[in-house]
């Protein structure tokens, strides 16, 4: 099993896990996920890289205080204080959700480092799925934070909603495992579910209208994957923006994936990822002959 590490930054305790061996490779998660959101991708890479799985800021096993900065620049500026901590001279980045987004930031403001950047189901320039400002309205609001909480507590509920939202084509992987890991975690103390709530109120919808500057600044080169189903951020604008890159970008769709490809198609999202960063060693689909 792996073990979870903690650094200091300021005045809260980030968590992560090392594993694998090879060059650095840091994973960002999304929301409502942390670093157990690749642990099914995890075991194909770590035979090729040096893999460093982070929990922002108050999520997974990361603290935050009531001073913690939840904007996007913040939770970038403590990628890249975690990796001077790690010392690393180069390094390539894996996010997903808004992780991705973090480590777009990342290849302009760490460019000498950054060496490739692959977003999964990130967000894309002038497009926020309608479910976050509503969420971020509710969670303003007492009686919201309260509601919601009551939700969460509801299985039944969370796999109805879930599996309307485009999380998974397969909705059987809304198991007990994942509800475990995404759903209840968050209800094991009220200090954890507060950090659920800020991490999504922190997000920033000004940037997301602005990706497409934060493309034109990036020299690394970047591999986009999305899920042929994605419920949250549609591949059709995925395509778009891509195409707007003009030859900067590429573009892998998972089919019968949604939202969570690395979760629901894992060996084919590391075919992509290894031939991106350039590892030759092939990746088996499950069930092919060895």
């Amino acid at each position: 099993m792996t073990v979870t590490h903690t650094f200091p930054y300021e005045d809260i305790e980030l968590a992560y896990t090392v594993s694998g061996n090879g060059p650095a490779l840091i994973l960002l998660h999304g929301w409502p996920f942390h670093k157990a959101s690749f642990r099914k991708l995890l075991p194909l890479l770590e035979p090729h890289f040096t893999c460093y799985a982070l929990d922002a800021a108050g999520m997974g096993e990361s603290g935050w205080s009531p001073h913690t900065n939840f904007t996007f620049h913040a939770h970038a500026e403590r990628v890249r204080a975690f990796a001077d901590r790690m010392k690393l001279q180069k390094y390539s980045l894996i996010g997903h959700d808004t992780g991705g987004t973090f480590a777009r930031m990342l290849a302009v403001s760490d460019a000498a480092r950054v060496e490739k950047v692959v977003a999964i189901d990130t967000e894309v320039p002038g497009h926020l799925p309608s479910v976050v400002p509503r969420l971020q309205a509710l969670f303003r609001r007492g009686f919201g934070r309260a509601l919601f909480k009551a939700a969460l507590g509801s299985r039944p509920l969370m796999r109805r909603w879930l599996g309307r939202s485009g999380f998974f084509v397969d909705k059987r992987l809304l198991d007990d495992e994942y509800m475990d890991l995404f759903v209840t975690s968050w209800l094991r103390s009220d200090h954890a579910y507060r950090g659920l709530l800020e991490y999504l109120l922190g997000v920033d919808h000004s940037l997301v209208a602005r990706l497409d500057e934060l493309h034109a600044k990036i020299e690394a080169p970047m591999l986009f994957v999305r899920g042929e189903k994605d419920g949250v951020f549609p591949v059709r604008r995925a395509r778009e923006m891509v195409a707007r890159m003009s030859g900067r970008a590429s573009l892998a769709v998972i089919e019968r994936a949604a939202f969570l490809p690395h979760e629901e198609r894992p060996e084919e999202v590391a075919r992509h990822v290894l031939a991106f960063l350039g590892s030759s060693a092939p990746v088996r689909l499950a069930g092919e002959a060895r």
